[in-house]
């Protein structure tokens, strides 16, 4: 970053949330001769690296974007419209052994994903960043956002954190310092968990009255199969119950990336009571099942990653303006856990927030009533219609499982506002014992993933209290962050929790399922993390 670091409206994450407002708003800019600078910032060192996702999308929403995206000759396009979904398969795995496959009448119609397109979301944030560059979006990688700055409770921008500090906080010969980026507009995009947004909401009371969030982790390998292999292309797979207990909300997923590539993925609830749950592990558990292994017959697994989704839906969306400031993405909470699906409502947001800044140029207003008009879009979109006609979905399952949760789903709709409970709430001493070893352990599991920290930075993970680990052993018999983290950040060496935050994937399961919320974590320096490249 140069100059005076003073810009017009600024982007925070370079997902496909605020790529594609960016790129809304320079349409709209340089239609009208306008000159303001757009900015992304993102603190993975190249695009797409921390983005990780199904993902079935349904790609009607690039038309706001890109009208002729169809006929477009990129790569990233012609990959995705082979990947149209022709086979859609809900399946029920029953114990270990045997599986039904649910016939398409009693598929819920939400639950339905022929005509939709699988995909890579890194990939498609590369798409989108070279898209928002030739418009003249200015992209930044390896820049993390540390904290808001607010001035008269207004943002003002944001202030990036240190970079070239040694593990007890001294400055090294690279040392950079935080600098503050000023904006008229920032825009949160962060994704799930996003900790500016988190502050933003706080600071601002925006959840008044709204349910807390609550999310699932998924745990996600992308499978390299033989060229003649059992799965195929443009095939799509749902599956219920095993490995999950009854009261562990979530299911598998199958989705083919080409005729013999295929992104597995055990997605789970992060309510769920067990405090031995290892989540990586489960997944491998999942992929032993014959149903499942018979399909990945002959295949290596070539990528892994970890990540969090919001799901508490529309009862849990905050207010998404203040003054200088609006929300979008995953950020917001804008997925739909009926259909399965997030991506289409973030492109969807950042369009939309885009048109609202631009709205707010025009006025030169930047006051919480001007930027307004987004959440008046939002609104009036299919958006926010398709969570409110899913407001209870994910809260029947909380309360009922599996058995009660399903049929309950098929009225959730018609009942009264269910609450919800933050996740680390959930925990209890019942365990799950499991003593499968088989598949990919943790460890090689990260080394897939990419990931690379600094060895000699500072922690970005850290105990508020680390009295309260041993609460945790008191109250639950064990240490759960050891089990439920997917990267083995946590190891347990005696009476101590030892931290390897250089394993971090960055799913930020730690803060949210901590039972005694005695985690910290922080975004480290910008560029590390995972490097993703076909999640």
């Amino acid at each position: 970053m140069t100059g005076q670091n003073r810009m017009d409206v600024l982007f925070v994450g370079g997902g496909p949330a605020s790529l594609t407002g960016a790129i809304k708003l320079k349409q709209l800019l340089n239609q009208n001769g306008r000159k303001e600078s757009v900015v992304v910032i993102e603190k993975a060192d190249k695009p797409g690296q921390h983005n990780l996702s199904g993902a079935v999308f349904e790609a009607d929403v690039l038309g706001g974007l890109v009208p002729n995206w169809r006929e477009s000759k990129d790569a990233f396009i012609t990959r995705m419209l082979g990947n149209k979904v022709e086979r859609d398969e809900l399946v029920f795995l029953m114990g270990n052994k045997l599986h039904k496959v649910l016939p398409g009448a009693v598929v819920p119609a939400a639950m339905h994903h022929k005509g939709d397109y699988t995909l890579s979301i890194s990939e498609m944030v590369n798409w989108l960043g070279d898209i928002a560059r030739v418009l003249g979006v200015e992209i930044y990688n390896g820049f993390a956002a540390r904290e808001l700055v607010m001035e008269n409770d207004a943002i003002k921008g944001i202030r990036l954190g240190e970079k070239g500090l040694n593990k007890d906080g001294g400055k090294q010969s690279n040392y950079l310092p935080g600098e503050l980026l000023e904006a008229k507009v920032t825009v949160l995009g962060e994704g799930s968990l996003g900790q500016l947004a988190e502050e933003l909401v706080n600071k601002c009371n925006l959840n008044k009255g709204k349910n807390p969030q609550i999310h699932s982790l998924g745990v996600k390998e992308i499978v390299r199969l033989p060229e003649q292999n059992n799965f195929g292309a443009n095939r799509v797979i749902h599956t219920l119950g095993f490995p999950n207990k009854p009261d562990v909300f979530g299911g598998g997923t199958l989705y083919s990336m080409s005729k013999n590539t295929v992104a597995v993925a055990l997605v789970l609830g992060l309510d769920w009571r067990y405090c031995d749950l290892d989540p990586q592990r489960e997944f491998q558990i999942f992929k032993s099942h014959p149903f499942v292994s018979k399909l990945l017959e002959g295949g290596e697994t070539i990528a892994y990653g970890a990540k969090t989704l919001p799901e508490a839906g529309y009862y849990a969306v905050p207010g998404l303006v203040a003054d200088g400031a609006l929300i979008i993405g995953d950020d917001a909470g804008l997925t739909n856990v009926r259909k399965l699906k997030g991506l289409h409502y973030a492109i969807k947001s950042g369009i939309l927030a885009a048109e609202a800044i631009y709205q707010a140029i025009e006025k030169n207003d930047y006051s919480k009533n001007s930027l307004k008009a987004y959440e008046d879009k939002l609104s009036d979109s299919f958006v926010m219609k398709d969570l409110q006609e899913a407001r209870n979905y994910r809260q029947g399952f909380t309360r009922g499982g599996l058995y009660l949760g399903a049929p309950l789903s098929l009225v959730q709709n018609l009942l009264p506002r269910m609450a919800t409970e933050p996740d680390y709430k959930s925990m209890s001493k019942g365990k799950l014992n499991r003593k499968y070893s088989g598949g990919i352990d943790r460890l090689t599991a990260v080394s897939l993933s990419g990931t690379i920290h600094r060895e000699d930075e500072p922690s970005h993970i850290s105990f508020s209290d680390p009295a309260m680990c041993q609460r945790c052993k008191e109250d639950y018999g064990c240490h759960p962050c050891i089990y439920f983290c997917p990267a083995e950040v946590y190891k347990e060496e005696g009476d101590d929790i030892v931290l390897s935050p250089s394993n971090c994937v960055h799913c930020q399961t730690c803060r949210t399922k901590c039972p005694h919320q005695a985690i910290r974590w922080h975004v480290p320096e910008g560029g590390d993390g995972p490097k993703y490249k076909i999640m």
